[in-house]
């Protein structure tokens, strides 16, 4: 496995997708420290989906302990889930007109009086 700094990868960026697509797994540092992995698409997209499967095995669990089934306790949660509105925050909207040179002042553009 390769170790290069950010400086080094950017400076060989097609050099380094061509390791990685070859196989070889190339770490990029940032102050000496680890910062990235640069690996195959195949290597992170083949690797089993554990999060998945746990909270599988967590929902049965908890279903057993209801005395209901899986499928029972999965539309439990959708319909607590569809009950439940997004909380999205409105939008507020400000149309800013410009003077007739067409330049934006400050307060046009910062809204924020000089400070």
């Amino acid at each position: 496995m390769a170790v290069m700094t950010i400086s080094e990868a950017r400076a060989v960026l097609p050099e380094v997708v061509n390791r990685a697509a070859e196989g070889e797994e190339i770490t990029i540092t940032r102050h000496g420290e680890p910062a990235a992995i640069v690996v195959r698409p195949d290597v992170i997209w083949g690797q089993p989906d554990t999060t998945t499967d746990q909270l599988i095995v967590l929902l049965r669990e908890h279903a057993r302990r209801q005395g209901i089934s899986l499928r029972e306790e999965l539309l439990r949660l959708l319909d607590a889930a569809s009950d439940q509105e997004p909380s999205l925050a409105p939008i507020s909207l400000t149309t800013v007109r410009a003077g007739v040179t067409g330049t934006w002042s400050r307060e046009e553009i910062y809204a924020d009086d000089d400070r």
